[in-house]
């Protein structure tokens, strides 16, 4: 087992994903941990055929990614993490999930956030959360595509008022 690349995308499996970050990762797998599509079955197979055929999506919630984890029976092949939300990627590296880092790669844009890189928005509080989990040493950074050079989470704090 191997997380070639873990990601923050409230779009989850999509053009950009697909062609750009799973071809550079070379993973085989995608795990998307998000309890509301974990419940929602239908929902789940949409996504599901939009990966790539002989690239294998299992859609999963935070409390079975951790206990699997925790039990150290996690899923197997070069893995490409995908988290709808800083909640959800929050609340499962609290519950014990292991990454080297974490890429912002796509938040809603919703009133209350500020744009603060090419178009992802956060806002304090968003900020605050990405702190706790960078704080856990795990390198926290932005990046929509391979091409942008990324952006630290300081630099982006700063960008905040």
């Amino acid at each position: 087992m191997s997380i070639v690349h873990a990601r923050i995308d409230y779009r989850l499996i999509h053009g950009q994903v697909i062609t750009k970050w799973l071809k550079r990762s070379n993973a085989d797998k995608i795990i998307v941990i998000d309890d509301e599509l974990y419940n929602d079955p239908f929902l789940a197979e949409v996504y599901k055929m939009a990966a790539p055929s002989g690239i294998e999506v299992i859609m999963t919630s935070i409390e079975e990614t951790t206990t699997r984890w925790n039990a150290k029976n996690f899923y197997t092949g070069k893995l490409l993490i995908l988290f709808k939300s800083i909640d959800s990627a929050l609340k499962t590296i609290q519950g014990g999930l292991e990454l080297e880092e974490l890429q912002v790669g796509g938040i809603e844009n919703i009133p209350g956030r500020k744009i603060v890189f090419n178009q992802i928005s956060i806002n304090k509080e968003d900020a605050e959360k990405l702190q706790v989990i960078e704080d856990r040493n795990i390198k926290v950074y932005f990046q929509t595509i391979p091409e942008e050079e990324p952006a630290s989470l300081q630099k982006i704090k700063n960008k905040l008022p």
